[in-house]
């Protein structure tokens, strides 16, 4: 009879504990989740006689070239990210670098400078120093910020890979392009894929590096979304792009998740 009774307030303890972690939860959820309900709520209101849902209809139609730009930069930056990181992650892993830790370090420094700093910075390189015409400076500016997403993740799932895959398939008469291209890339390939999706994520949302670096003629989504704030306030159909771009995002995110799961993000900012 003694012990049930002590056993009792210890139940009632750890049941307490429960709810209140559990309230914890979805205190955090609610208050991380609150700012896009209330996004959404602002897309759908009226204006000018125009229902919620016709909002959405501007952002194929004015806006449409807007998210078009945003599509190019990124897929654009995307594949000069891919074709500097391959190989220097290869590099970085499989080779004997001296001081490879401390490059690798050195690699990272984007993600640790502020915006305005890196796009004042890369506005002097890609406009006065080396003049790029048209987008291209946009394109290497979000590069520059973004690659070490891109790496990161590369670097992982090459650390993962045993190099005796690599070794066996020299030994039947393979080179190592053959190697590297029939055997280490399809399975670094989840690696590969994290670091595009981080950085499509990064490059696809910037506005900051973008207002000190883009050309008259491109703006980009989120570049429209900061100069219509910044004029009207936040109208309806502005909202409405705004969503639509954090869908895009999120699709992207769960996209990812369902395929890859969460392995080879580790080590970066998600988890």
């Amino acid at each position: 009879m003694t012990a049930m009774t002590l056993h009792r307030p210890r139940l009632k303890a750890r049941r307490l504990t429960d709810v209140l972690s559990h309230g914890y939860i979805w205190f955090c959820l609610v208050l991380f989740v609150l700012p896009f309900v209330a996004l959404l709520t602002q897309s759908l209101g009226e204006r000018g006689g125009t229902s919620g849902i016709d909002n959405y209809a501007d952002v194929f139609g004015s806006f449409g070239d807007n998210l078009l730009w945003s599509f190019k930069i990124s897929g654009l930056a995307l594949l000069v990210d891919l074709a500097v990181c391959l190989p220097a992650a290869y590099a970085l892993v499989r080779y004997p670098v001296p001081g490879k830790r401390v490059i690798f370090s050195l690699l990272q420094l984007p993600l640790y400078v502020p915006g305005a700093v890196i796009g004042l910075s890369l506005l002097m390189t890609y406009t006065f120093v080396y003049p790029i015409e048209f987008m291209w400076g946009l394109v290497l500016a979000m590069s520059v910020g973004s690659f070490p997403l891109m790496l990161t993740p590369i670097v992982v799932a090459l650390k993962d890979l045993p190099l005796v895959f690599e070794e066996a398939a020299e030994c039947l008469g393979a080179t190592k392009w053959q190697a590297y291209r029939k055997i280490v890339f399809p399975l670094i390939g989840p690696g590969v894929s994290a670091g595009l999706l981080l950085c499509f994520i990064i490059v696809f949302n910037e506005y900051l590096v973008t207002l000190f670096v883009h050309p008259p003629e491109v703006t980009t989504a989120p570049l429209r979304i900061f100069n219509l704030v910044r004029t009207a306030g936040l109208l309806p159909t502005t909202a409405a792009l705004a969503v639509t771009m954090q869908l895009i995002s999120f699709a992207a995110v769960l996209l990812f998740f369902r395929v890859f799961g969460t392995r080879y993000l580790k080590g970066t900012y998600l988890i």
